[in-house]
């Protein structure tokens, strides 16, 4: 099996696409990459929920710890317990295997319940990332189109790091 590479372009410009000034998450989003091991638009995909989650969650007036259900079994679910702070460590996140990138999330002390999903195009670009993955792979490595490629993937990995919020999920206050 053939790994796809990330590579990442050099210097400050580097520095600025992955973690711009004032976005507030790059933190975050180091952190996610040790902990899941790699870069991956399925881990930021569901940090990025998570995020967003969290903070209409607190908006609506949630209180007490947060309880997470997740409803794909994938890497967003890292994505998800870094985010929220919902980890299976401290049984906060239930995953539900529905194949939905969906995000359940709820304040234990007054039930308030948010639920967030990724926009149209933020689907879009996840399926996109997937199939790069998969071209990449079979690719060479060093090869002209397998660098291509890489640079695609990075690019989408970029979007998932610095896109709006509105360009990347919805939130709606369930209860």
């Amino acid at each position: 099996m053939v790994i796809l590479t990330m590579l990442l372009p050099s210097g400050a410009a580097a520095l600025e696409r992955v973690a711009p000034a004032g976005s507030g998450n790059g933190a975050i989003f180091e952190t996610l990459e040790r902990f899941h091991g790699h870069a991956c638009a399925g881990a930021l995909m569901g940090a990025r929920l998570g995020l967003a989650a969290k903070t209409a969650l607190k908006a609506a007036g949630g209180e007490g710890k947060l309880k997470a259900k997740y409803f794909a079994n994938n890497c967003s679910i890292d994505g998800v317990q870094i985010a929220a702070g919902t980890t299976a460590g401290n049984k906060a996140i239930e995953v539900v295997d529905a194949n939905e990138n969906r995000l359940l999330l709820s304040a234990e002390k007054n039930g308030r319940q948010v639920e967030a999903h990724l926009s149209r195009v933020a689907e879009e670009k996840a399926k996109k990332y997937r199939e790069l993955r998969g071209k990449g792979n079979a690719l060479p490595v060093g090869s002209p189109e397998r660098l291509q490629v890489e640079r695609a993937v990075e690019d989408i990995l970029c979007w998932f790091r610095n896109a709006p919020d509105v360009a990347v999920v919805q939130v709606r206050v369930v209860k």
